[in-house]
């Protein structure tokens, strides 16, 4: 009998893959678009606290893996009420964020009573109270996915700490007690089934978290915002399937935090779903920082009305596809600030997550402050990392509405999707379903990074939806290898001669190309060489000047380059 149930559900999940995928071929017309009425009521999905006046901030430094997974918890647990304890990493962006939260008034306590640094045993003294009733739940062990998050979701339903075996005398001796244990546990596969399907209604069914045990970020948010927590190698065909009953059973549109094994397999199931992909596994402070608005300029990188040309340039924009995702904006976006300290005039775009308004304003202020006249666009795809292609016609409705509703809310007009092209009528389905977001009068426009060929696969083909502009990338500056260390003057000589060969027409798609930096092989140092190489007949010019230009002097329709 359990044999014929095992592949009963086997086969409702392949059939429920095979409906999707075939529901997503054929696409509606785009319905009418929301009101900004109701994009503006879309934007509160996480519950938000006030915080207390007393921040107190601790150093993970000197902690065991352990305790710091316990102090994580517990960071999460205080954010239930009025967040008050942060986390200090030691980056250039907490540093920011603590400096604006003592501007705004908050104290910052460093140091306990006796004026030492919090350590592990001082800071669940102080914050005991936000333990239900003291008691903590015994896990095995971190480095075990199933152990971890288990433990965390427990904390979620039952406000305990939780608390590995390696430190549990420690918890004892400041007065915990145990109440639930799962050390003993096998949490395989058929665990966590019978563990979700008794607990999935208590837990929140617009997000999800898929982290694994060696990242630390999230968790204090998940438990916070009651998130479900897991974990499946994208190589366990029979437990992507389970991930894929859990995200099918998410509302559509809805946010899968934290990361993966391999990410084109984990982005097609979310996408499948009508869900986006919010890369964050090093994501920390969440549960402080969403609750922490500070006063900040939104982003407005509106086309231009008119852009002046020179009918013997070859006009080019170089989009630095980093920032494209929230954890590299909250621990460095270091591409991005080494290259604004080089006052270099060249005009350089940057993806940016708009979710980091909701989730990390602070972090948009600080772009935004070494970031004046640049041009911001979102990162792959709006909403969320997504691949529209694989959605139906009721996920794009859902999904295009939220983008449409986060990008309003950072300020943020120009879009960039990230895809793949596949099948004789690839252009003509991308056609229909950038109609779902060029309805939407505050998007104006996108590039799209299109696969195979490092994103260039679109060969700077342009789209017309709905008189916007959507152009793909026709050149990545791209080493191929991946190994940065590889990348030789030489080579940065070579693409840009390919890029001086480039022929002047403003009005024709020939006459622009959108180049995809890619940040992993191509540094600051790497492009501004490229950009010395490049001859008097390229013109760089931002990317939302570069559309602006386009939707200004070429027809309104599919072009694709010579």
């Amino acid at each position: 009998m359990a044999f014929i149930t095992k592949w009963l559900s086997f086969a409702v999940m392949m059939f429920s893959i095979l409906f999707n995928t075939i529901d997503a071929v054929v696409v509606k017309k785009a319905p009418e678009a929301k009101t900004e009425t109701e994009l503006i009521e879309m934007q509160d999905r996480f519950d938000k606290y006030e915080l207390n006046d007393e921040i107190t901030v601790i150093n993970l430094g000197a902690m065991s893996l352990s305790q710091r997974h316990t102090v994580i918890a517990l960071q999460g647990l205080i954010s239930r009420d009025k967040p008050a304890l942060f986390i200090d990493y030691g980056s250039a962006t907490h540093k920011y964020a603590l400096e604006e939260m003592e501007k705004a008034g908050y104290t910052l306590s460093y140091t306990d009573e006796d004026g030492n640094p919090w350590s592990f045993e001082t800071v669940i003294k102080k914050f005991s109270s936000y333990i239900t009733d003291g008691g903590y739940i015994l896990y095995k062990t971190t480095e075990d996915h199933g152990q971890l998050n288990t433990a965390i979701n427990l904390t979620t339903l039952t406000g305990f700490l939780p608390v590995s075996e390696d430190i549990e005398e420690s918890v004892i001796a400041l007065g915990l007690e145990k109440k639930e244990d799962i050390s003993k546990d096998d949490i395989n596969l058929k665990y966590l089934k019978k563990f979700y399907k008794k607990h999935k209604e208590s837990f929140r069914n617009d997000s999800l978290v898929h982290l694994y045990y060696y990242a630390s970020g999230m968790r204090d948010f998940a438990i916070q915002q009651n998130i479900f927590v897991m974990y499946i190698e994208d190589s366990d065909f029979t437990g992507r399937l389970f991930r894929d009953e859990v995200m099918r059973k998410l509302t559509p549109s809805a946010l899968i935090f934290g990361w993966c094994q391999y990410e084109i397999k984990f982005n097609e199931s979310a996408s499948r779903y009508g869900h986006s992909v919010v890369p964050s596994d090093h994501s920390y402070n969440l549960s402080i920082l969403s609750c922490f608005d500070v006063e900040q300029n939104s982003f407005d990188t509106h086309l231009p009305d008119s852009v002046e040309l020179d009918d013997s340039k070859h006009y080019v924009s170089l989009v630095y596809s980093d920032g494209d995702n929230l954890q590299w904006i909250q621990n460095g976006f270091s591409e991005f600030h080494t290259w604004q300290s080089y006052e270099n005039d060249t005009p350089v775009s940057w993806t940016f997550p708009p979710i980091a308004s909701t989730l990390s304003s602070v972090d948009v202020k600080r772009t935004l402050e070494n970031g004046e006249g640049t041009a911001f666009i979102t990162g792959p795809s709006g909403g969320g990392y997504a691949r529209i292609s694989k959605m139906s016609s009721s996920e794009l409705d859902a999904f295009s509405a939220y983008t449409a509703s986060v990008m309003l809310d950072s300020g943020l007009n120009v879009m960039t999707f990230l895809d793949e092209i596949k099948g004789k009528g690839f252009d003509k389905s991308m056609q229909k379903r950038l109609e779902y977001f060029s309805r939407y009068d505050n998007i104006e426009g996108g590039i799209l990074q299109l696969d195979p060929n490092n994103y260039a696969g679109g060969g700077g083909r342009v789209y017309f939806s709905n008189d916007k502009p959507f152009v793909t990338v026709g050149f990545s500056l791209w080493y191929p290898s991946g190994n940065a260390e590889e990348v030789t003057n030489e080579w940065l000589k070579e693409q840009a001669d390919i890029i001086n060969a480039k022929k002047a027409d403003i009005n024709s798609i020939n006459g622009y190309t959108v180049i995809n930096v890619h940040p992993w092989t191509v540094g600051p140092d790497d492009l501004q060489y490229f950009v010395s190489q490049l001859g008097d007949n390229i013109e760089v010019i931002g990317i939302n000047e570069l559309l602006a230009a386009i939707k200004q002097n070429i027809p309104h329709e599919f072009a694709q380059p010579e």
